[in-house]
């Protein structure tokens, strides 16, 4: 599985700690198998925020809308990084790496 694929995957999964546990099941599985050291990153990076999301809130009730927020602000950040390994340029993927860093430090965190 690529991170394309999985990427695919999340985005049409519904929203909730469900989608975010496949999530992380599926990066920790593909970490494993990959042979570029840059998608590793990636799917290390979204498998943190994936993990990170479940033990939070997991035994928790949430509200759609965060659900949707948190859900979102994930998927914004694949989509960063799934541009970025397209275009096979360490430079731009570190770009993102760095962009992706940036914007969660200054957000809500919430995952």
């Amino acid at each position: 599985m690529t991170f394309s694929a999985i990427l695919e995957q999340f985005q049409n999964l519904p929203f909730g700690t469900d989608a975010f546990k496949q999530l992380k099941i599926n990066c920790e599985d593909q970490i494993l198998d990959c042979e570029s050291d840059f998608e590793k990153t990636a799917l290390f990076m979204i498998y943190g925020f994936a993990k990170n999301y479940v033990l939070l809130y997991e035994d928790q009730a949430i509200t759609a809308e965060f659900a949707s927020k948190a859900k979102s602000q994930l998927l914004e950040y694949m989509h960063q990084f799934n541009t970025a390994l397209r275009t096979n340029s360490s430079q731009k993927i570190l770009e993102t790496y760095n962009q992706v860093t940036n914007h969660y430090m200054h957000s809500s965190r919430i995952f």
